[in-house]
């Protein structure tokens, strides 16, 4: 994953805790764009790594784009031959349509230039220069921000630039004087209150969310309660190859390691499949099962001993903290504890004191 990749409005599909739990069929909802602009690319180039150099966004993201654009096809667009991706049947088919739509699309926005205000001199980069940045991990960027998509487009808080980075690149920046920066974590609750003692930090604890068992109806039954972590590691278990996670997993499970694993990649549509199917459990969070649109297909349950996590913001008290960015901070504390008032009035998911 290139950790630097500048997001304008992060919309990824979900990463880090919030695993595929969305497993609804989607085929027949409009199709972005965006999605075709990828997969022009990612044809173009024959490898993630170029094409998400060329359209300065992340590997894992565009990534996991391609595999919700297969999923909402209903077909394989690549296969793999050797180190690169090359064209299936149905993504030749594809390609020339996907071409002919954006030719049509940039043909249509220069048409209207000169009719919209933002063809104004100068507007564009104003715009710009006050639109705010944030630094943020993983969860942020795929998870939280898509799960309150639609409240913060409500409230104004859709036009920010999301700049992901790895939880070590982000300590790595705080260590070294923040570089005037506001910073998006979620991280274990332990590595939280660590942060909060660090002198010459400010750390705004947001919320709290533990990890989740999702599965379909097979595994889980309604009121049957949390499931030990003995028995989870006996599941079949299909979860997100990611750094941090697989720390987390570890570390979650160190007395009762996980013995089936049947799927741990990058790949959040087999993942999905296998959930679907009935063929293994995955995990999830509470506060995205909290915010997630209801699925029938799949139940959540607790797990006893979960991870527990908190989000915040932080930045460095010495470095100037960009204003514009702790103001957009405010403005989100305040959308969401409006959006998540009642899962905050669990005193468990309420950020450390």
């Amino acid at each position: 994953m290139d950790g630097n990749a500048p997001h304008r409005r992060c919309r990824a599909p979900a990463a880090l805790l919030r695993f595929p739990e969305d497993f609804r069929a989607t085929r027949g909802e409009p199709m972005r764009f965006e999605a075709l602009e990828y997969f022009v690319a990612v044809a173009e180039n024959g490898s993630l790594t170029a094409a998400s150099r060329g359209l300065f966004v992340s590997q894992q993201g565009l990534s996991k784009a391609m595999a919700a654009l297969e999923r909402d096809l209903g077909c394989r667009l690549f296969e793999r031959e050797g180190a690169r991706l090359r064209l299936t049947g149905a993504g030749h088919a594809l390609l020339p349509h996907a071409r002919r739509c954006l030719a049509e699309r940039d043909e249509l926005l220069g048409a209207l230039t000169p009719f919209t205000r933002a063809s104004a001199p100068g507007r564009v980069a104003a715009e710009r220069a006050g639109c705010p940045t944030l630094h943020a991990c993983a969860f942020v960027t795929d998870s939280l921000f898509s799960l309150l998509d639609r409240d913060l487009a409500a409230a104004g808080l859709d036009d920010v630039t999301i700049i992901e980075h790895s939880y070590a690149e982000i300590k790595d920046a705080l260590e070294r004087g923040g570089e005037g920066a506001v910073y998006a974590l979620c991280l274990p609750i332990a590595e939280a209150e660590e942060l909060r003692r660090l002198p010459g930090l400010t750390f705004r604890p947001l919320f709290v969310t533990e990890m989740m068992l999702a599965a379909s109806s097979q595994f889980i039954r309604p009121g049957k309660g949390a499931f030990p972590l003995a028995r989870v590691a006996e599941l079949p278990v299909a979860y997100y190859n990611d750094a941090v996670l697989n720390d987390i997993i570890r570390d979650m499970f160190r007395e009762h390691p996980l013995r089936n694993v049947v799927t741990h990649a990058s790949n959040p549509t087999r993942i999905a499949n296998s959930v679907s199917a009935g063929k293994a459990v995955t995990f999830s969070d509470s506060l995205s099962v909290f915010l997630a649109e209801p699925n029938r297909a799949i139940a959540h349950a607790p797990i006893e001993g979960a991870a527990r996590f908190c989000m915040g913001f932080v930045y460095a008290n010495d470095a100037s903290p960009d204003a514009t960015a702790l103001d957009y901070v405010t403005r989100f504390e305040e959308c969401f504890r409006a959006r998540c008032a009642a899962y905050l009035a669990d005193p468990a998911h309420r950020p450390i004191s």
